[in-house]
């Protein structure tokens, strides 16, 4: 009986550990759609991450988790500075029905200015409060702490990467354009030729 009593505490256990692993998944998977509607100038996607009464302190602007969507295409899309969000160790706590998540992330924006190019790079961690309502997953507090930054003037690009397809800031971007069909160019067109250097 007691052996029994045993199998079913582990049963229990191991239920609650892939409940929670579950619970993690679908927070990390948040904060990666998240980074693509931002630099994909996806206004749904980032709006599906924040709850509707939730806060994102940016630093340089505060926004209600409404009106976050609309903030940050406003602040991404216009004009042909393009943005990356590297998304690292990623720390989530689960407590029931809310979370706390540490993220670490490298922000990468490239701008041009008095016609030269820069690129700058934020090292940032968005220290959110996540909730769980109706069975799902939003952020429902926002911090964004910039640990260090720096603007770097693009001195040189690797050779050939106008060869490489460049992404957007909108549904054309090979991601989205990939399920509508084939993106990749035909191998006989010649421009696929692999030379040592591209590897």
């Amino acid at each position: 009986m007691q052996n029994f009593g045993a199998g079913l505490a582990m049963e229990s256990r191991r239920e609650q550990a892939l409940l929670q692993l579950l619970d993690e998944r679908e927070i990390h998977r948040v904060l990666l759609r998240y980074c693509r509607g931002v630099d994909r100038c996806d206004a749904a996607l980032v709006a599906g991450c924040f709850h509707d009464d939730a806060v994102d302190d940016h630093g340089s602007w505060i926004a209600d988790g409404c009106d976050v969507a609309a903030h940050v295409v406003g602040i991404v899309r216009p004009g042909p500075a393009t943005a990356m969000h590297f998304l690292g160790n990623v720390l989530i706590e689960v407590e029931g029905d809310a979370a706390f998540a540490e993220s670490y992330l490298l922000a990468f924006r490239a701008f041009g200015r008095d016609g030269k190019r820069y690129t700058r790079t934020r090292a940032v961690r968005f220290v959110d409060r996540f909730a769980r309502r109706d069975g799902e997953w939003r952020i429902s507090e926002r911090v964004v702490v910039d640990d260090w930054n720096r603007v770097d003037e693009v001195v040189e690009v690797q050779e050939g990467s106008a060869m490489f397809l460049s992404g957007s800031k909108d549904r054309n971007d090979p991601v989205y354009a990939i399920r509508r069909g084939r993106v990749a160019r035909h191998a006989r067109s010649g421009r696929h030729i692999v030379r040592k250097g591209d590897l």
